[in-house]
């Protein structure tokens, strides 16, 4: 028996190379010369993947951010180089995580293009008293960055109430919400402004949803929220989607969800990766509602949300929502009227507060000699509280709500 086990792993070592150069001829009806050579006869590459990669690198972000016009996600870029370096270096596999962790930072890091690169956030910063949370991605921390170093005291403050009716989860906001697969795409959404559009709420993850966004969905279905989703072409991606209409352990299902895709269909002209699947995918693929045709092709490939540019993705997904019927949310008549008088209200009320404003600009304020020393001594009494807090109260002694 250990003989046989000893000359089976030494036939897959040996075969392995080859399973995949057929893996790879069965998709493209042949095996190139220099290829079939490079199996027989180990042959030093020309180029190594580094220059490589440094030169197609910014054609790739041009292609995937179509010429700067959009945020491009580093996984986007690296589908857009992929192509050009495996045929270049005669392989048939890149790593991403390598790709995107080393070759692009390293490029990034010594080229400095002005380039609108996308990361995915790896955790959050909460701030103190304001309880903000800002996810550590990208353009979180460039918008963070932004508004935090651009700030300034205006001592007469104009009164700009909220034009917004305030509101927490759908009830008189949305009453549809998508899930993406991919935490990446958030800001691509947020730039083309797609939310907004149309009166969506986004929600993604990392892998498989959890109980708390299941419980979630479910419970804004009893609201008559409609629920979308947008995943991976791949045995994860069918997952997703049937683990978001029955629930994942100890959650409830939200029922019925829209699949927007990617299907077969929507694959059509995108980039595709080998894959080789554990165990028999057939039943569970079949189960998430997978075509026979999508189980055939999902047994050795799959494709990426990410496959597509920026621009592909945006007006993919602006099509997708449109033929489902998504539209602007619109409250019932009397909801309406009661937010007509409130507006009217609020112009009324902006129209004292500028009179009041240039009454206050025109008077003589003292401030007390020993402000420094009251604030502190507060806060030593009240370690919880903000200085502006202790300005608040200061001001305002008799308010109940300090």
């Amino acid at each position: 028996m250990s003989l046989k086990d000893d000359l089976d792993s030494a036939i897959k070592k040996v075969g392995g190379k080859w399973k995949k150069a057929k893996r790879h001829a069965d998709k493209n009806d042949r095996v190139t010369a220099p290829r079939l050579h490079r199996m027989r006869y180990y042959v030093e590459p020309k180029e190594s993947i580094r220059d490589v990669a440094f030169e197609v690198m910014e054609s790739a972000y041009m292609k995937a951010s179509s010429n700067g016009k959009y945020p491009a996600n580093a996984r986007q870029i690296y589908y857009a180089a992929r192509p050009e370096i495996l045929s270049r270096l005669e392989k048939d596999e890149l790593g991403s995580q390598y790709f995107i962790q080393t070759l692009l930072k390293d490029y990034l890091e010594e080229k400095r293009p002005s380039w609108d690169v996308v990361w995915d956030a790896r955790g959050h910063i909460m701030e103190p008293h304001t309880r903000e949370v800002i996810g550590l991605g990208g353009l979180e921390v460039r918008d963070y960055i932004n508004r935090f170093t651009s700030q300034g005291i205006d001592s007469t403050p104009s009164y700009e109430p909220k034009i917004l009716i305030p509101t927490t989860g759908p009830v008189h906001r949305f009453n549809n919400v998508l899930f993406i697969e991919k935490e990446g795409f958030n800001p691509l959404l947020e730039a083309v402004k797609i939310p907004e559009r149309f009166d969506i709420a986004i929600t993604s993850s990392k892998g498989m949803p959890v109980a708390a966004l299941c419980d979630l969905l479910s419970k804004m279905k009893q609201l008559e929220v409609t629920a979308y989703c947008l995943h991976d072409f791949d045995v994860s991606g069918f997952t997703i989607l049937k683990t978001l209409e029955e629930g994942a352990r100890g959650s409830h299902g939200s029922g019925r969800v829209i699949d927007l895709g990617l299907r077969f269909e929507d694959i059509q002209g995108l980039q595709s990766e080998p894959v080789t699947p554990k165990g028999n995918i057939e039943c569970r693929l079949r189960e998430a509602g997978a075509t026979k045709e999508e189980i055939e092709f999902l047994q050795s490939e799959r494709v990426e949300l990410n496959a597509m540019t920026s621009e592909e993705f945006v007006t993919w997904l602006e099509v997708k929502l449109t033929k489902v019927g998504v539209k602007k949310y619109v409250p019932d008549e009397v909801y309406l009227g009661e937010v007509y008088k409130r507006a009217l209200y609020l112009k009324k009320l902006m129209e004292k507060a500028e009179e009041l404003e240039k009454e206050f600009e025109n008077s003589e304020i003292v401030i007390p000699d020993d402000l420094v020393e009251d604030v502190n001594e507060a806060l030593s009494d009240d370690p919880e509280s903000s200085w502006d807090e202790v300005i608040w109260d200061i001001v305002n002694p008799d308010d109940d709500d300090s």
